[in-house]
């Protein structure tokens, strides 16, 4: 038999506790995973300030998607009240002369969803896919992309990233109507964004569709 008359029961001091949890948190390893949960957080910080400067905060969101999650170009484009209609007013990732052209685009609704003039596949509820060889894009507007002269490679892997791919991530009012999207194009590993990306920039979308309801 063992003798445990000896034996001296250890407690925890609670403060160690919140001490172990307190540095875990803020300097333990971080995965893809906890990163790009940090940047969606901070996305959320900043809409429950008052004051909330919206256009700021778009650029913000447009530059955070990007960065974070590898896309090379990322556009915002909202919902005018006045007309109606859908104009670009944040390009990130482009030259300055092709973000002048997405700038001086106008859509109206009945143009997002035409599916003859910009066809598109339809990815979730949120999201749809333009794939190049299906030319999804007005005339003219191939100026809106950063290498024209590649448009019309051939894809040799399902997940490639052709030149004039996009992906449009939609966000609604609180009616279920179309306040804008936030448009991506091109990876920089040359690869279409997989499920999980696809899932944080629907996140984000939402987020930014509640900041703009938030300034209306």
């Amino acid at each position: 038999m063992v003798d445990r008359t000896g034996e001296i029961s250890k407690t925890v001091d609670p403060r160690d506790v919140a001490d172990k949890m307190k540095i875990d948190y803020s300097r333990g390893v971080k995965d893809q995973t906890t990163k790009h949960l940090d940047a969606v957080s901070g996305l959320c910080t900043k809409i429950e300030r008052p004051n909330l400067d919206i256009d700021a905060f778009m650029r913000e969101t447009a530059d955070m998607v990007t960065r974070v999650f590898g896309m090379e170009s990322a556009t915002i484009c909202v919902r005018d009240p006045a007309d109606r209609k859908y104009r670009y007013k944040v390009v990130v990732g482009l030259d300055k002369d092709v973000a002048d052209g997405f700038k001086s685009i106008a859509y109206s609704r009945e143009q997002l969803e035409d599916n003859s003039t910009y066809p598109y596949h339809d990815i979730s509820e949120r999201t749809k896919l333009f794939l190049t060889e299906d030319h999804p894009y007005a005339s003219g507007e191939e100026s809106t992309y950063r290498r024209p002269g590649l448009i019309g490679m051939r894809r040799r892997a399902l997940n490639d990233s052709l030149e004039a791919d996009y992906i449009d991530f939609f966000f609604y009012g609180p009616d279920g109507d179309i306040l804008g999207f936030i448009e991506t194009s091109g990876t920089r590993l040359k690869k279409l964004p997989d499920s999980a990306t696809i899932r944080w920039i629907e996140l984000i979308a939402s987020i930014l569709g509640v900041a703009i309801q938030r300034r209306s």
